[in-house]
């Protein structure tokens, strides 16, 4: 397997590769979708706020968008934004279309590409469903898919790509889908500094994130979401540590869902090991952040990297120092 080899000369290889993708879009979809017909994409450039607050109806999910085809943009027609409301612990409702973002809303950004935000309310999340804050409870979600419609009668939506695209904080960045978490806000300084992070659940090659080590963790871009640098066990010091994300909502901690294991964190054939949320979540005393666990799974949505595990559970164990 590729990870029992040296890894120098593949990342090098790896970087020559994506540097010439990135001159030219065509390219860059080819390739990153082994094979696979992916005209556009819809990079999430920003993330302004992706929770929802339990007692604030005023709170508002934002992102902002970027989008792409074969004509640098000029294909793109509209984007329908669809919502699915899940009650915690209950089946998710039917989706509904939320709203569309016609050409005409977008602008040509830095790059020469349409660029818009999308935003979608608590109060517009809760009207559309016939719901009032009162039938909110904590760990409820709300999901926004996004559905990419170009002028030649093409669309692209989720299930059409491969963990490249997916991949929050990478190149594309594009996961057509967003998870919107209703949590009771916690101290900006609760769940933050220096942890000594350790396996407790080893992954299906090894310790996920290697031996037992020290790692700052630090406010991410919502209330309560934490980040982290770290590498996966696949890959190498060339490479620099990846965001790992996860949400304080109420007595549980949520891993983020589309993080990329690693550029190179494949055995043989890319695309890459793709993490995400187990179906359980780790149970913890949002008032104490001394000890508390993150339950995830490698080969998040079957992107296990070739390595023939499917989709596996892990789970860490970080203790403040």
């Amino acid at each position: 397997m590729l990870y029992n080899q040296p890894r120098t000369c593949i990342l090098y290889l790896f970087i020559s590769a994506l540097i010439v993708s990135c001159s030219n879009d065509e390219k860059t979809i080819e390739v990153a979708t082994e094979g696979r017909e992916i005209g556009a994409y819809v990079r999430t450039t920003e993330t302004v706020n992706a929770d929802f607050s339990i007692n604030n109806p005023s709170d508002i999910f934002r992102v902002e968008l970027e989008a792409h085809d074969e004509q640098n943009g000029s294909l793109l027609d509209a984007i329908e934004v669809y919502l699915t409301y899940k009650k915690d612990g209950a089946l998710p409702s039917n989706e509904v279309l939320l709203k569309t973002l016609e050409r005409d809303v977008f602008e040509i950004g830095q790059f020469g590409k349409p660029v818009s935000p999308l935003s979608v309310s608590f109060e517009e999340a809760l009207s559309v469903f016939g719901l009032t804050m009162a039938d909110m409870s904590c760990k409820d979600q709300f999901e926004v898919r996004i559905n990419q419609k170009l002028t030649d009668g093409r669309s692209f939506t989720t299930g059409q790509s491969s963990s490249k695209i997916l991949a929050a904080d990478d190149f594309w960045s594009s996961p057509f889908c967003y998870t919107i978490n209703v949590i009771e806000p916690i101290p900006e300084d609760l769940f933050t500094g220096t942890y000594l992070l350790e396996s407790v659940l080893d992954g299906p090659l090894g310790e996920t994130f290697g031996e037992t080590q020290l790692v700052e963790v630090y406010k991410g871009h919502s209330t309560n979401v934490r980040e982290m640098r770290l590498r996966h066990r696949l890959s190498i010091e060339e490479e620099f540590p990846r965001i790992f994300r996860f949400t304080i909502v109420c007595d549980e901690t949520v891993f983020s869902k589309d993080l990329l294991s690693s550029k190179i964190g494949f055995c043989g054939i890319d695309p890459a090991i793709l993490l995400g949320p187990d179906s359980v979540n780790a149970t913890i005393d949002p008032n104490d952040d001394t000890v508390f666990e993150l339950w995830f799974v490698e080969g998040y949505l079957g992107f296990d990297g070739n390595c023939g595990f499917g989709t596996a559970p892990s789970r860490i164990k970080l203790s403040k120092q």
